[in-house]
């Protein structure tokens, strides 16, 4: 392997950044040549890519469980008691929460 070569571990972390397109240019060449020599890496690349793509456009509504909300209030009650610290305990039938993914991508 040359000196500017991408090792296999260094590629998968560089992915993510690639596909945002937040990597410098010489390191996106190098990823871009790392892929054309290694179908792992190519094919992870290629798996995130269209994960990403159905994320932002497919996705619609996701909506949080009232268990999941429950134990979240829980959770951050637990940990912060700064945050509410005169607000009602966490009732078991709390009401339910509409994510919108797109908003958050």
């Amino acid at each position: 392997m040359g000196r500017n070569e991408l090792t296999c571990e260094q590629a998968t972390e560089l992915i993510g950044a690639y596909l945002d397109d937040d990597l410098p240019t010489e390191t996106r060449r190098r990823l871009d040549a790392h892929c054309l020599r290694c179908q792992a890496c190519a094919y992870e690349a290629h798996s995130l890519r269209i994960t990403k793509e159905r994320l932002r456009g497919d996705a619609g509504e996701i909506i949080a469980s009232d268990s999941f909300r429950a134990r979240t209030l829980r959770a951050l009650y637990a940990d912060n008691a700064h945050v509410a610290p005169d607000s009602e305990p966490v009732q078991s039938e709390p009401t339910q929460y509409v994510l919108l993914l797109r908003e958050v991508l």
